[in-house]
């Protein structure tokens, strides 16, 4: 069994101009053995009643907020492309097509990066509902917020993932292209992208159960949901791009975020390729992409 280390690698007031914050806080999260601790002394497996409730309340519901509801995928006959192909293919795109996204496929994408997969049934009678990515303890600290620039049958706006009721709720209504370019650095992506989506992390569903080091497992579980981002848009015919470049506090302020308990971490550009109408590259064009040609 480990623990934390009980005290600080080295003070705070002993880190110089050249000193690392960054260092200063990983020798702080590091786990150590700890001898006074028996193997057999490891906690008993399941959920305590607090770990239950905790898991079954991971994630945010903007109740009073306007929703839309996200359309069902559908499926084509055919064969789909592998795991391998989509790998494979994968790259960073920069540069976006005109058209815009339809609302299915934009369903699609969130579905298959952060969307709910299953259930699974804990002791008392609870529910914990699993996503598309991993996380640390099943507890899902990562929130999807969406720039909306250009998708058919949605107004534009900045829209919160639901995907505990598969919907967007709609934080800000109108073009937000002009505070996304201020928050995003002025990146030109901003303004060529048919969707900017913005993960945020909520450091205490982590924390609460793993302490200091949870802070490194929200950063951790928030690039799982981004590398399903960067699979699913593969998979979808779709371009994307992500950037760290972003202004921290006027990001969190776009989006009501306090930047202490939740915090926007990572920024994702999406939308058509320019050769759209044809699938990923390096994919076979006789396989078709998923989910449907009317959708994509």
């Amino acid at each position: 069994m480990s623990t934390f280390k009980q005290h600080p690698a080295f003070p705070a007031q002993d880190v110089d101009a050249e000193g690392s914050v960054a260092e200063l806080f990983h020798e702080n999260t590091k786990l150590w053995p700890d001898p006074d601790v028996a193997p057999d002394l490891m906690p008993p497996s399941g959920f305590s009643v607090d770990e239950a409730l905790a898991l079954s309340r991971a994630y945010k519901s903007y109740e009073v907020r306007p929703r839309v509801v996200l359309p069902m995928p559908s499926t084509r006959p055919g064969r789909a492309p592998t795991y391998d192909d989509v790998v494979a293919a994968r790259r960073t795109i920069r540069t976006f097509g005109d058209s815009a996204v339809a609302l299915a496929t934009l369903s699609a994408l969130l579905e298959l990066t952060y969307g709910v997969t299953g259930a699974e049934h804990t002791d008392g009678g609870g529910v914990i509902n699993l996503r598309a990515a991993p996380s640390a303890g099943a507890l899902y600290p990562a929130e999807l917020y969406l720039g909306v620039r250009k998708v058919e049958g949605l107004d534009t706006g900045i829209y919160h993932f639901e995907p505990h009721s598969s919907s967007l709720a709609l934080l800000r209504s109108g073009d937000p292209t002009d505070v996304l370019l201020e928050a995003c650095c002025w990146q030109p992506h901003v303004t060529s992208a048919a969707v900017t989506i913005l993960f945020s992390g909520v450091f205490e569903r982590t924390t609460r159960k793993y302490g200091a080091r949870g802070y490194r497992y929200v950063l951790l579980d928030v690039g799982h949901v981004a590398q399903n981002l960067c699979l699913a848009a593969t998979s979808l015919g779709l371009a994307v791009t992500t950037t760290c470049g972003f202004y921290d506090d006027r990001a969190n302020d776009m989006l009501g975020l306090g930047g202490l308990d939740e915090a926007v971490l990572y920024v994702a550009f999406v939308g058509p390729r320019v050769d759209e109408g044809t699938v990923a590259p390096d994919l076979d064009p006789t396989c078709p992409v998923w989910p449907s040609s009317d959708v994509v």
